[in-house]
């Protein structure tokens, strides 16, 4: 390169084309594999001697949905099995996207694994711990995603698969840090604990109108309802104003989820910096044009 020819900055890191970086593709991609196997076997043979819903029936909480609620998990295993498949093909390798996400991915996948088994063993303080790090695992890829999204740097779709693991895995974090706090011996009136639950669930209605908003994000605020609709259906003949505030809080999720995710809100920094790196680019290009023509 002519010394000067100005250089533009990257706005991402460029995709990783060792083979050390197609390798995190592989363990992602097994890391996902593995994790809708060990949720099979764990109903086909159940750890333990007992399934999943056997276990949640053991323990139950105000704000766990009815069973039917879980079946969201095929939708969120099939959209990971299509993600990790297209992020091993040839045509992405150029993308960044998948090696950006690669290790939280992952863990967050192992994690998933480790957990049912944890669950299964009635294992609760440690099955909150791996809850709390699945949690955190996607939300770093998932604000990855999204960056790139925005700039135009990954397809739209998929940001799907990340949006329904965070989404469901953010409500399932909630009911683990109260079952939680229930193994503890943490101990309320019944009262008090219809009030927390309450709060807890306008936190989650308020959690995902500000993901929604924030990233225009449709997905997100859709999964929060189905979660709230089956809670609905688990308490409204237990705990009448529980369930109802549940109905009206997927309502709202579904109603303004879907405004929000169109209009959005202000730009986000990621946003910003992605249209200052272009301008900057631009501008470069302009120069280095100017100077060829000298």
């Amino acid at each position: 390169m002519p010394p000067s020819t100005v250089t533009a900055p990257d706005q991402y890191a460029a995709p990783n084309t060792t083979a050390f970086g197609y390798a995190w593709r592989w363990l992602t991609a097994l890391a996902i594999w593995g994790t809708i196997f060990i949720n099979y076997y764990a109903n086909v043979h159940p750890f333990n001697g007992q399934t999943m819903g056997q276990v949640s029936a053991t323990y139950p909480t105000l704000l766990t949905p009815a069973g039917y609620a879980f079946s969201i998990w095929g939708l969120i295993f099939l959209s990971l099995l299509v993600y990790s498949v297209w992020q091993l093909l040839p045509a992405q390798r150029k993308l960044s996207l998948p090696d950006a996400v690669a290790k939280p991915l992952t863990l967050a996948c192992l994690g998933a694994s480790a957990w049912v088994v944890l669950f299964a063993y009635e294992l609760i303080l440690p099955g909150v711990g791996v809850m709390l790090l699945i949690l955190g695992s996607l939300a770093v890829a998932y604000g990855r995603v999204r960056r790139r999204i925005f700039a135009e740097a990954a397809p739209v779709w998929v940001g799907v698969p990340f949006s329904l693991f965070l989404g469901w895995i953010s409500v399932a974090s909630v009911v683990n840090i109260t079952l939680g706090l229930r193994h503890l011996g943490w101990q309320t009136a019944e009262g008090v604990s219809v009030t927390l639950s309450l709060v807890l669930l306008l936190v989650i209605v308020g959690l995902s109108l500000i993901m929604s908003r924030a990233f225009r994000d449709l997905v997100f605020p859709l999964v929060v309802a189905w979660a709230l609709a089956w809670l609905w259906v688990a308490r409204v003949h237990e705990v009448p104003e529980l369930g109802w505030l549940a109905l009206a809080g997927a309502v709202m999720c579904l109603v303004l989820g879907i405004t929000l995710s169109r209009v959005g809100g202000r730009k986000t920094a990621w946003q910003l910096r992605d249209e200052a790196a272009k301008a900057i680019e631009a501008e470069i290009a302009a120069r280095n044009a100017a100077r060829q023509n000298h």
